[in-house]
């Protein structure tokens, strides 16, 4: 997550950037503070927290469709 710009990056395993996913708001400059993306395991399902401090939007976790799908570790099996 890039905290102050409202987006995450994604990686290939090489570690080349191979996208991004915007946050609604941040071109109006909402919701900038994204932070801890983390996939559900097992699914593509991404989930991202973000905070409007500085605007009065309050703190959201959005959903979004991942690039890959998350890992299955061993404390969820």
């Amino acid at each position: 997550a890039m905290y102050g710009q409202g987006r995450v990056l994604v990686f290939n395993k090489r570690g080349y950037p191979i996208g991004q996913i915007l946050i609604p708001g941040r071109d109006e400059g909402h919701m900038l503070r994204s932070t801890h993306p983390q996939f559900i395991p097992g699914t593509n399902q991404l989930i991202i927290c973000s905070n409007d401090i500085e605007m009065g939007g309050g703190s959201m976790l959005y959903t979004v469709n991942g690039f890959a799908k998350g890992h299955q570790s061993f404390q969820f099996q």
